[in-house]
């Protein structure tokens, strides 16, 4: 099988702001139910969306995946995308069942290993489609590749010296995390440039913002970790879930193009 052809036809996929508006709608309706939950039952909630939000973001790039499997590029970078988010899951796995069952201080630890692998499994998603499609990376393009995380770590590091004296270790190691978010970021806005006039330039701009507004709460949740100031029902939690439901939704848009 051949990839399917990428060519301008974004009016014929466009985006619902319905299904944002329902996305958003649900954020906030996640957020005000948390904060007026018990904290066991607002742990348990958030306990069962976090693992079920990304197992459905790995399930969709799955399907994806087995459905262009006997295709040059597009099998396997999606199953890069599902296994980067059934990482992304077991993690939430893991971090819970240290919290809520066990009792155990949940960051860090093992469940760190799995929340990093998303980036290394996503950026292989987005490398295989960009490599495919456009071969050559422009010197002004590796200029902003390198200045996005550049600038997420700068952010990050001024929010937290506000408040810090000197660099601890929740400060370094949040920095592995941010790295790898805002890397990420930067090559889904290349891809984004380049398929932007194509058939899935839609579901690709939706990917960017679903990882940019994972990248904004990495940097907010790793500010709050070196501080000890991170809950279940704070604003950030509501952020990665409406980042994950972006992301659905930009596989549902890929699926209907491919």
């Amino acid at each position: 099988m051949s990839e399917p052809d990428v060519v301008p036809d974004k009016l014929k996929n466009p985006i619902s702001y319905a299904v944002i508006g329902i996305i958003l709608a649900a954020g906030v309706g996640i957020y005000i139910t948390l904060n007026i939950l018990s904290e066991d039952d607002g742990g348990n909630m958030v306990f069962g969306l976090s693992v079920g939000i990304a197992s459905a973001v790995a399930i969709s790039s799955f399907i994806i995946a087995k459905r262009y499997w006997g295709t040059t590029i597009f099998g396997r970078s999606y199953l890069s995308l599902g296994l980067g988010y059934l990482s992304y899951a077991i993690a939430e796995v893991l971090y819970y069942t240290f919290d809520l069952i066990l009792g155990i201080e949940p960051y860090p630890s093992i469940a760190d290993v799995f929340f990093f692998l998303l980036y290394p499994f996503a950026l292989g998603h987005l490398l295989l489609n960009i490599k495919f499609f456009n071969t050559k990376v422009t010197s002004i393009q590796k200029i902003w590749l390198a200045a996005i995380p550049i600038s997420f770590i700068v952010i990050y590091s001024f929010m937290s010296f506000l408040e810090l004296d000197e660099p601890n270790f929740d400060y370094y190691y949040g920095i592995i995390f941010i790295a790898g978010s805002s890397t990420t970021l930067g090559f889904a806005i290349l891809g984004a440039k380049i398929f932007r006039q194509g058939a899935i330039g839609v579901a690709w701009l939706l990917l960017v913002i679903g990882i940019l507004i994972n990248a904004i709460g990495d940097v907010w949740y790793y500010h709050l970790e070196i501080f000890g100031e991170y809950f279940d029902a704070h604003p950030v939690t509501v952020i990665w879930y409406v980042s994950n439901l972006l992301m659905i939704y930009a596989l549902y848009k890929h699926q209907k193009v491919l």
